[in-house]
């Protein structure tokens, strides 16, 4: 089975993307973001998150996060 998250559809808008993490429109509510870990990994390593997490910030000032989640082992971040 294709993981959907590495797959990368572009299913919603897509606010940013560079080496370690992607940024878009959750497909199931698209009024909030999510942030996904290039790689496909259950975990990632605590400067992806801080990248990550900084990205977030830097694009959408105080945006509130939950997670980090897992779907099919695939680590995000999604907006609350």
């Amino acid at each position: 089975m294709s993981c959907p998250l590495c797959l990368a559809e572009k299913k919603t808008k897509r606010y940013y993307q560079d080496d370690v993490c992607w940024i878009a429109g959750c497909s199931s509510h698209p009024s909030k973001k999510l942030c996904v870990l290039r790689r496909h990994a259950p975990q990632a390593t605590s400067e992806e998150e801080l990248h990550m997490r900084q990205v977030m910030e830097n694009l959408f000032p105080g945006i509130r996060l939950r997670g980090p989640a897992s779907i099919l082992d695939h680590w995000h971040l999604h907006e609350v």
